[in-house]
C-alpha cells in the first residue's frame, strides 16, 4: 500500500462505511416488508428504493473520493470529501450501471461454459488436448468468475475513483493508466480474495458444536468477522486505487473547494 492518510481519517470512514452498510441492508430488509396492495404504497416504496439508493451511491462516492485526493487523505477531510462527492452521485450511478450490465453479460455467459468445453476439446489437436471436455468447461468457467470478481472490477474502480472527485471531467484513458502496472493486479486480487473468498470460507464454515446454543453463538460471530473482513478489505481496496490513480491522474480535479 502505497500513499500517506491520516489514522483518524481513515479510521472515521471505516466506521461510517461500517455502520452505512450495515444500515443500508437493513432498510433493504424493511423495503422489501414495504406493502404494495395501494398505489400510494407502491410510490412509497419506490420512493424509499430511489433515497436508498442514492444513500448507498453517496457512501460509495464520498469515500472514493476521500482516497482520490491527497489532501483529504493527508487532513482527514471526510466530510469534506462526501460535500465534494456529492455533486458527482448521478454520473458514479451510470458507471455502476455499466458495470453491472458486464457483469450480468458473464454472469449469463457461464451457462455456455460446457458448450465451450466441448467445442475447444474439438477443435485442438491431440497433442494440446491436456485435460477433458469437462476440464475446458471448468476451466472456461473459472476464468469467467475471474473476468468477473477480479478484471472488470479492476478497471471500473479508477474510473470510479475518478468520477466521484470529478464527475463528467473525469478522464477515463488517465484513470486506466493505474490498470498497467503489475503490481496494482496482484493488490487488486489479493484484496478481493480477502474481501469475497475469505468471508465466503468463514461463513459457510461449519465447526463441530454439540449445543444449538453454541452453533448459533458460532453462526453470529462468523458473520460479524466476515463482515469486519469485508468492510477493511474495501476500504483497503479504495484506498490503494486511488493512490494508484491520482498518481497516473494527478490533475484530474479542481481546487474550487480544496480544504483551506
Amino acid at each position: 500500500m502505497t500513499g500517506s492518510a491520516n489514522r483518524g481519517g481513515v479510521a472515521r470512514l471505516w466506521l461510517l462505511n461500517f455502520f452505512g452498510n450495515a444500515a443500508a441492508l437493513a432498510a433493504w430488509y424493511f423495503w422489501l416488508l414495504v406493502p404494495d396492495a395501494h398505489g400510494w404504497q407502491v410510490a412509497l416504496s419506490l420512493m424509499a428504493a430511489v433515497a436508498i439508493v442514492l444513500l448507498v451511491a453517496w457512501l460509495r462516492a464520498g469515500t472514493f473520493a476521500y482516497f482520490r485526493r491527497t489532501e483529504f487523505r493527508e487532513r482527514g477531510e471526510v466530510w469534506l470529501s462526501f460535500r465534494h462527492a456529492v455533486r458527482h452521485i448521478y454520473v458514479l450511478v451510470l458507471w455502476a450501471i455499466a458495470l453491472a450490465a458486464v457483469l450480468l453479460f458473464l454472469f449469463r455467459l457461464r451457462v455456455y461454459s460446457p458448450q465451450f468445453g466441448v467445442w475447444l476439446w474439438q477443435k485442438l489437436p491431440e497433442s494440446l488436448r491436456v485435460t477433458s471436455p469437462r476440464g475446458m468447461a471448468q476451466g472456461a468457467d473459472g476464468l469467467l468468475w475471474l473476468l468477473f470478481f477480479v478484471v472488470a472490477p479492476g478497471f471500473w474502480l479508477p474510473v470510479a475513483t475518478s468520477i466521484a472527485a470529478a464527475g463528467w471531467r473525469a478522464r477515463v484513458l488517465h484513470s486506466l493508466r493505474a490498470t498497467r502496472h503489475v503490481t496494482y493486479w496482484v493488490w487488486f486480487f489479493l484484496l478481493i480474495a480477502v474481501c469475497v473468498y475469505l468471508p465466503y470460507r468463514l461463513i459457510w464454515w461449519i465447526p463441530d458444536l454439540d449445543t444449538l446454543r453454541k452453533q448459533a453463538w458460532s453462526m453470529g460471530l462468523r458473520f460479524f468477522a466476515a463482515y469486519v473482513l469485508v468492510i477493511t478489505a474495501w476500504i483497503a481496496l479504495v484506498w490503494m486505487t486511488g493512490v494508484r490513480t491520482e498518481k497516473e491522474d494527478p490533475g484530474v480535479v479542481g481546487v474550487e473547494d480544496s480544504p483551506s
